[in-house]
């Protein structure tokens, strides 16, 4: 897995505000993740995005412990790049990190640090993730140098149903521009999420089949599984 690091400044501007409203008696804001909140976010991720997504299924992460820390390890770093989106909710003046969408900025040239990973687990769905992007470089696709990427959409399963996910990709947009980055691509991994993304506006790149992931030596089940590496241009 690799990954070059974009920082940009945390200053008296942020968190910045992306989309706030109110509903069912809670106020709903979805702004930059607070450093304070990289735990918290970190544990809604191993606990809420894990066990249920696509290639951490197929790769058995749950059950592999070295590979468990490796992806808390990788997230925590690409958290601290300060692109992420939190998603909170205030309730009787108590606010509460319900969701998120681990966010980095990826390059067309493909200049990055390479992280080392030794669980089997994490081995088999990082080389997934390079796979992919070698034989579709989504920030090329829209005409760029670099683009908002991510490494995860979550919302906790009791918030599911808030319909989150359309607010969280809309946000995508004002961070984007607000860091002067043109475009989004992201591997939408289920069909749920990729049914999300297209009516948000994205466009998909490449369609990748667990039969191809197997065909290229990585373990996946062959049972039709459709992954959907999808981009959106906001200029």
């Amino acid at each position: 897995m690799v990954c070059k690091k974009f920082q940009p400044n945390w200053d008296s501007s942020r968190p910045r505000v992306y989309d706030t409203w109110d509903n069912n008696g809670r106020t709903w804001v979805i702004q930059d993740l607070a450093p304070e909140d990289d735990e918290e976010a970190l544990d809604i991720l191993m606990e809420h995005l894990v066990p249920d997504e696509a290639i951490c299924i197929a790769s058995d992460l749950s059950n592999d412990p070295v590979s468990l820390e490796e992806f808390k390890q990788i997230w925590r770093k690409m958290l601290s790049e300060r692109m992420s989106l939190g998603v909170y909710t205030t309730v009787g003046g108590e606010k509460t990190l319900v969701a998120l969408n681990a966010c980095h900025v990826a390059y067309a040239d493909g200049e990055k640090e390479v992280l080392e990973v030794k669980g089997m687990a994490s081995q088999n769905a990082f080389k997934a993730v390079d796979y992919i992007k070698k034989v579709s470089n989504g920030v090329k696709h829209l005409g760029l140098d670099k683009a908002l990427s991510a490494l995860g959409l979550v919302v906790k399963r009791e918030y599911r149903g808030d319909k989150l996910g359309a607010r969280i990709l809309a946000a995508r947009e004002p961070l984007c521009l607000s860091h002067g980055l043109e475009g989004t691509e992201t591997l939408f991994t289920g069909p749920a999420s990729q049914k999300l993304a297209e009516r948000c506006g994205f466009q998909t790149i490449r369609e990748i089949s667990f039969d191809e992931l197997a065909d290229a030596g990585l373990k996946f089940p062959r049972n039709g599984t459709i992954l959907k590496y999808m981009m959106k241009k906001y200029k």
